[in-house]
């Protein structure tokens, strides 16, 4: 069996003529996708993301009215959204290319079986959560999306560890009796971890400032489209309300939101206990 190519997110960019693709990681950090979209960081170093457009090859604006595009990328995942095509077969080009490099460079998974608008590939250390909108009927260009999510193949104890700013080698164990206890942090932030029977519960808090996004939010956010990823909810799942997800073998998660009262940001995320010995 003839060995796969190498996956790389930016290779992929490449293939689909975003302009300024430089030397990145197979997946990269927000710092080394940050010079795709010209948008600053989000957040307070180092705790931070970027999020914002990329921009097709200049050479190419001529040719057609390029889609809209959005970059989300996060210490535990990237996510890339296309849409608002110009016409179909720009929509089928950029698919093709997209789902092409995704079966040359990883595997398709169980989940890829049966399911309308969505695939997902795994391999390298890498799973790829490919969700879209076919041309139909009821679909028009401008209506079409492929929305690309990429997260570490690892253990969920290790991407929390990603998500809330811990050091590799912090354990977190907190005793079956519901108390909150404080974790060392590198984000700028409060955190404290609880365990109630089966759930460990992690709630983190930061104040806002009118017109910023404050580190308590971005880490909901990731913590959220993280999930989404796991649970290969697809396009239009972004719910902004108290959420709870099904993962399968992994289990039951869930993010209990905040108001923002007291001009201070707090967010609680629920996750099987069982997670923290994996």
């Amino acid at each position: 069996m003839a060995e796969m190519a190498e996956f790389s997110f930016g290779e992929l960019l490449v293939l689909l003529d975003i302009e300024g693709v430089g030397a990145m990681s197979p997946l990269p950090t927000p710092t080394e996708a940050a010079a795709l979209t010209g948008v600053p960081l989000r957040g307070t170093s180092p705790c931070v993301d970027i999020h914002g457009p990329v921009r097709f090859r200049t050479g190419l604006a001529h040719l057609y009215d390029p889609p809209h595009t959005e970059l989300v990328v996060s210490p535990a995942h990237v996510l890339l959204a296309i849409s608002r095509f110009a016409d179909e077969d720009i929509w089928k080009n950029m698919f093709e290319w997209v789902d092409s490099y995704l079966g040359d460079t990883l595997a398709p998974t169980p989940r890829s079986a049966g399911r309308q608008g969505y695939r997902e590939y795994a391999g390298q250390g890498v799973i790829a959560s490919l969700a879209f909108t076919r041309p139909d009927a009821r679909h028009g260009s401008r209506d079409l999306v492929i929305e690309l999510g990429l997260r570490r193949d690892e253990p969920a104890l290790a991407t929390l560890h990603r998500l809330l700013g811990l050091a590799s080698d912090v354990p977190i164990a907190p005793p079956d009796d519901g108390n909150w206890r404080g974790l060392a942090t590198s984000w700028p932030l409060h955190l404290e971890c609880s365990r109630h029977g089966g759930t460990a519960r992690f709630r983190f808090s930061a104040p806002h400032h009118d017109g910023q996004v404050s580190t308590a939010n971005l880490c909901e956010e990731w913590c959220w489209r993280w999930l989404e990823l796991c649970a290969g909810s697809g396009i239009g799942q972004h719910s902004r309300s108290q959420v709870s997800w099904d993962l399968g073998s992994l289990g039951h998660a869930s993010i209990v939101r905040g108001d923002g009262a007291h001009r201070r940001d707090v967010h609680e995320l629920h996750v099987p206990a069982a997670w923290l010995a994996s």
